[in-house]
């Protein structure tokens, strides 16, 4: 079951940013990785169904201008 992520697209976007600029650095502790990894798992899928979303949306949109 997918975890409901109650977030804004740009707060994702942020925790993303912040989640891989501490993997990026060495001194980063192997037991922390994993389930930074997860939540950064989390929230590209998020990201993905938001922008995804937003497409269908758009679309939709453009259709019904079209149909006028």
């Amino acid at each position: 079951m997918k975890k409901k992520i109650e977030l804004t697209y740009e707060q994702a976007r942020e925790e993303l940013d912040t989640l891989v600029s501490s993997l990026e650095q060495p001194d980063t502790d192997l037991g922390v990785i994993s389930a930074k990894v997860k939540r950064a798992l989390e929230l590209v899928a998020f990201c993905k169904d938001y922008l995804h979303q937003v497409q269908e949306d758009a679309e939709k949109t453009l259709d019904s201008y079209e149909k006028e």
